[in-house]
Order: structure tokens, then C-alpha cells, then sequence
């Protein structure tokens, strides 16, 4: 399902807003000159808010001491041995619901401040295996000439399809 299926506007402070589209296009402008087309952006919700009850709820259940028996350990809690060679958790400061390390999850971002849910939106492009081969540009010539020159048409060459991606992720970030 498509964010223009569900209606699905993502907030981001200007600033961000501008990084992120930034990047975007490099990596797109990477994408066209390997004549690659037909990616997707791939984005992930984390709900601050759920997670907020969520860890709340599991606060609960500790406090009412559920044990599995095996020495009043707490059953569920399940991670990483702190000494494990590539633990994040082990960082100099924790880190609250919702907030997280830019220079661990660098594809993180946060919703705007004053968006109506507090997420956290981790993005990346997929399905970059696409090429635009003589298939591809025959697919083109035959739906032009089906549909006439002017019509929008789904096989486009990569330079199109980079800058129509472009402009719906930007359409979409409020």
C-alpha cells in the first residue's frame, strides 16, 4: 500500500525536510546515470507514543513481580549481553523513547514537533534492480504510441522516472 493510497502525509521541520530531499536526489541522480528505474521508497513508522505505553505497560508487569521461577528473573525480557562486541546500548548516555543516535540509525527522522503523532520515520530506497534495457525502452515506444506522446505513461526512462519520484516524495513531506 502507497502513502498516495492511505493518504499519508509525513511532517519534518524545514530544515530536515530540506536534508532529507537533499539526499534523495543525490541518491536518485546516482540511480538514473546507472540507468536504473522503478525503485520505491521504503518507509518504516515507529510510533513514539505506542511505544511510550508499551514500555510503560512492561514497567507494570515487572513491578507486579511475574517471574518464570528461575530466580525472580522477569520473563520477556529478552536482548543483547551487555558485553556483546557491537552492543549500541552500551552508548555514554541512554536514550529516551523516541529519540536515537544519528550516527547509529542514519536513516532516522523524527516527525515535526507540532505533527499530530510523535514518530519517528525510517526511510530507504528499494527494488533498485531495475534497468532500463531495450525492453524497457521498447515497453516506452509502444505505450507512446498506444497513448499518444503527452499521455503519463509508467515507462518512463530514468532521468523521468528520478525526477516524477522526486517530486511525489516531495508532495507527500508537509
Amino acid at each position: 500500500m502507497t502513502s498516495l493510497t492511505m493518504g499519508k502525509r509525513f511532517t519534518l521541520t524545514k530544515r530536515t525536510k530540506k536534508l532529507f530531499l537533499e539526499k534523495l536526489k543525490k541518491d536518485v541522480e546516482f540511480l538514473a546515470q546507472l540507468k536504473i528505474m522503478d525503485y520505491s521508497l521504503l518507509v518504516g513508522i515507529h510510533d513514539v507514543e505506542r511505544a511510550e505505553q508499551d514500555e510503560m505497560e512492561f514497567e507494570d508487569e515487572e513491578d507486579e513481580g511475574e517471574s518464570d521461577g528461575a530466580g525472580g528473573q522477569v520473563t520477556g525480557s529478552c536482548g543483547t549481553p551487555p558485553d556483546s562486541p557491537g552492543n549500541i546500548l552500551n552508548s555514554s548516555r541512554p536514550l529516551a523513547l523516541g529519540e536515537f543516535d544519528p550516527t547509529i540509525d542514519v536513516y532516522a527522522i523524527k516527525s515535526h514537533e507540532n505533527s499530530q503523532r510523535k514518530e519517528v520515520y525510517f526511510l530507504g530506497i528499494i527494488d533498485i534492480l531495475t534497468h532500463y534495457d531495450a525492453k524497457k525502452k521498447a515497453a516506452h515506444a509502444a505505450k507512446t504510441v498506444k497513448h499518444g506522446a503527452g499521455a503519463e505513461i509508467s515507462t518512463v526512462n530514468p532521468e523521468q522516472y528520478s525526477k516524477r519520484f522526486v517530486e511525489f516524495i516531495t508532495s507527500i513531506l508537509t
